[in-house]
């Protein structure tokens, strides 16, 4: 009971208590997010979320573990990416320079804190996919592609931060199931670390003022601790004398954060244009267009992503397949997709409906 109250609670309050110390330092120092081409918000916004939250889970981790062990690594990884993310915050970085600390950080992951992936599950009904030589390199690119992929969800208001909270929810629950207490105390702390941010970020009649953003320094370290979690619970390595979360569930629990990643991904590749390089084509620039509201499309993602996490976690629970369940995804993909490459259709006829959706309200 400790740990689901007044865990969160603590890293919580000091998440949100460094907010409010950091926010006039960010502004004396230049830390701040001006409005441009791509940036339509109003306004400068002090970029201090990410290292909010990092603080609050460092000191989180520091009282409430008994022993870090491999988590060094964990707090040492996220410790890099937030300083990398706060100096890119603060100066602009190369996309290389950025590239190799994402690298760096998954090295620490790998060889350090000895967390990598062996295995993949059995995806095709056949047999377990052993990774052998290729688990480290595989992981490499699990790290440097999930970080890349919160980054590119931090587009609107709460909606990074509202991800980031519910698929560590999620791994949380996934690890008390499994009896992996470490695991899951860690990931509660940042349950409310996040939760400490998402007050200055989500709209709600107590910020006021007082928002903040995310920023490169959240949104990286906040995605090298969720692959950490999602490699950590599936292998068996970690947990060899109790059941191990099958890895497709994880492709489920981060839901349209790797959907929207892989879909994006490809219509690039097809068009033949850089796959990282920022614009706007994800899924939330495509609710925009149809005019709807920012709240209420960051309340809808965020819905559908705890709707996946639900579908894979209960897949898992009542004996779905490993195989059925990763067909399932590669066809809400390859939904996704679909919808995505004919997104001028579907704003045209979402447009269409909530224009007469409109005309009979106000009739």
């Amino acid at each position: 009971m400790f740990d689901y109250f007044w865990v969160p609670a603590f890293t919580f309050l000091v998440s949100a208590l460094a907010v409010l110390l950091l926010r006039p330092l960010a502004t004396m120092g230049g830390l701040l997010d001006r409005p441009d081409a791509r940036k339509r918000h109003e306004g400068v916004i002090p970029l201090v979320g990410g290292i909010a939250i990092t603080i609050a889970v460092l000191v989180g981790c520091q009282l409430f573990l008994r022993t870090q062990g491999y988590y060094i690594a964990l707090l040492g990884g996220v410790a890099v990416l937030a300083v990398v993310g706060l100096v890119d915050d603060l100066y602009g970085m190369n996309p290389v320079t950025k590239l190799g600390a994402q690298l760096f950080a998954a090295i620490l992951m790998t060889s350090w804190g000895n967390v990598y992936l062996e295995s993949l599950g059995d995806l095709f009904g056949r047999r377990e996919i052993e990774l052998a030589n290729w688990g480290i390199p595989m992981t490499l690119f699990a790290v440097v592609a999930v970080i890349n992929a919160m980054n590119m969800c931090d587009g609107l208001d709460g909606l990074a931060g509202g991800l980031a909270l519910i698929i560590f929810g999620w791994l949380a629950y996934l690890a008390g199931e499994i009896g992996n207490a470490p695991a899951q105390r860690v990931c509660i702390v940042f349950c409310g670390a996040v939760a400490g941010f998402l007050i200055f970020n989500l709209r709600n009649p107590f910020r006021g003022r007082m928002k903040v953003f995310l920023g490169d320094a959240g949104s990286l370290m906040l995605g090298f601790a969720i692959v950490w979690f999602s490699v950590e619970l599936s292998q068996k390595r970690y947990n060899p004398n109790a059941a191990v979360v099958p890895p497709v569930v994880m492709l489920w629990i981060l839901g349209v954060v790797l959907i929207d990643l892989l879909v994006v991904v490809i219509r690039r590749a097809v068009k033949r244009r850089n796959p990282l390089a920022a614009d706007r084509t994800h899924l939330h620039h495509v609710l925009l267009r149809l005019g709807i509201g920012q709240d209420i499309i960051v309340l809808l993602i965020l819905a559908v992503n705890a709707l996946l996490g639900l579908i894979g976690v209960m897949g898992w629970k009542n004996g779905i397949s490993e195989q059925i369940l990763f067909l399932m995804f590669l066809g809400v993909t390859a939904t996704h997709l679909l919808i995505m490459r004919n997104a001028w259709r579907f704003i045209r006829i979402g447009r269409r409906i909530l224009a007469r959706a409109s005309k009979v309200g106000n009739s």
